[in-house]
């Protein structure tokens, strides 16, 4: 896992992703705690200021994907990553609602442009067969990165300072300049789609994705099952200090060791995942094991502090692998359902799906958690586990359509 791939440009990708990441970490730990601490604005603002702006973000992964199609992903990442650079800088100059709103639109809009752009670059770097081993790897180097800026994050939480905070995000800035810079060394990477085809001279159709309805169904139920990613993150934490007698450091500590955990486990746990079927079952087994996991978060309310540690602690483990089967097969599904020259487009199409469901996810994962208790806990891992179900449903369906349709234009 250390070593990496061996072909140079996707060396340069996991470079610039762990570089990427490590700020990343840094901004989800502390960047929303620096604008309620510094910038005079309530909790309430702040919050409504980061949705209202995000929202600016829905579609944009989808035009910014399918120009990087067309014009070919590398230099769209780059640019889409010093948009992010500069949103990042632009923190530190919020002093109202309406500024906040603005730094977060343009943050959005990178974001979303540099994830489906990121999408069809990968797709272009993939060897042939290779494509799920490259975006496994580059998934632990994610967790990798993250967990790293987490740490890093936790030492200005702790020095708790506005210095402290500006430094978290100066560096967040710069990661984005220098993980573009690192993504500059790579040589230009083609267009996948042309306005005509070569052959007949016919204008292609723009907008493929909207139209594939096997994809829609993945993107609609795999938005759904991406719910469990936001049970560490915004369940979790708060149930563990609200519902658990275990120490509040525990509500850290989960984090930590579920990114861990995920970087570790990420290959070896998808090393199975050799095309669309074999991604499908991983992201079915993961449903039952976040229920498990689950209801071993909820038997950790009014246990002694120790016993609530031990629960706590395994849960998170068995969450992790869950996490990375899910993640794992849905990530492959995404690029298998794909049209190979329309990346971009699909990858934006799945981004948007995942962006949805990332601005309900506090209004569902922590009422149902947190105010739910035991069935709270229950109805979501069960919501997750059919959610899962249905993405290797729809993916056994795409087969089958795809046989029919060969055996309908190949001869015999």
């Amino acid at each position: 896992m250390l070593r990496g791939p061996e072909d140079h440009r996707q060396k340069l990708l996991a470079r610039a992703t762990v570089v990427n990441t490590i700020g990343m970490g840094m901004f989800l730990s502390a960047g929303t705690i620096f604008l309620i601490k510094f910038t005079g604005l309530s909790p309430a603002v702040v919050g409504t200021g980061l949705t209202i702006g995000s929202l600016a973000g829905f579609g944009a992964g989808l035009l910014v994907g399918d120009f990087a199609d067309r014009r070919g992903s590398r230099e769209v990442v780059i640019a889409a990553m010093l948009l992010e650079a500069l949103a990042s800088a632009g923190l530190l100059l919020v002093w109202n609602l309406w500024s906040l709103i603005a730094v977060a639109a343009v943050a959005a809009i990178g974001s979303a442009g540099s994830g489906s752009a990121r999408g069809a670059m990968i797709a272009v770097l993939a060897e042939a067969g290779k494509g799920a081993r490259l975006r496994s790897y580059l998934r632990a180097v994610t967790n990798i990165g993250l967990a790293i800026g987490t740490l890093t994050a936790a030492v200005a939480l702790a020095i708790d300072t506005r210095p402290a905070y500006v430094f978290l995000i100066v560096t967040d800035a710069t990661t984005f300049v220098i993980a573009a810079g690192i993504l500059s060394r790579m040589a230009h990477l083609p267009p996948t789609r042309v306005a005509r085809d070569p052959d007949t001279g016919e204008k292609e159709r723009k907008w493929v994705a909207l139209r594939d309805r096997h994809y829609l169904g993945l993107t609609l139920a795999a938005s759904i099952a991406s719910l469990q990613g936001w049970v560490l993150v915004q369940a979790l934490p708060v149930w563990i200090v609200l519902r658990t007698d275990a120490p509040r450091s525990m509500a850290a500590l989960v984090l930590f060791v579920g990114s861990v955990t995920v970087a570790l486990i990420q290959l070896p746990a998808t090393r199975s995942i050799e095309g669309s079927r074999s991604a499908a079952r991983l992201i079915t087994l993961s449903g039952p094991l976040f229920v498990i996991a689950w209801i071993m978060m909820a038997f950790s309310a009014d246990r002694a502090a120790w016993i609530a540690v031990v629960l706590l602690l395994i849960a998170v483990l068995l969450h992790s692998l869950a996490e990375v089967w899910q993640v794992g097969g849905t990530f492959e599904l995404s690029f298998a359902l794909a049209q190979p020259e329309a990346q971009g487009q699909y990858q934006g199409l799945m981004g948007l799906g995942q962006g949805f469901a990332a601005a309900i996810a506090p209004a569902i994962v922590i009422p149902l958690c947190v105010e739910g208790g035991m069935a709270g806990w229950v109805g979501l891992g069960v919501v997750v586990a059919v959610a899962g179900t249905l993405c290797a449903l729809i993916e056994r369906h795409w087969a089958r359509s795809r046989t029919t349709l060969t055996s309908e234009v190949v001869p015999g």
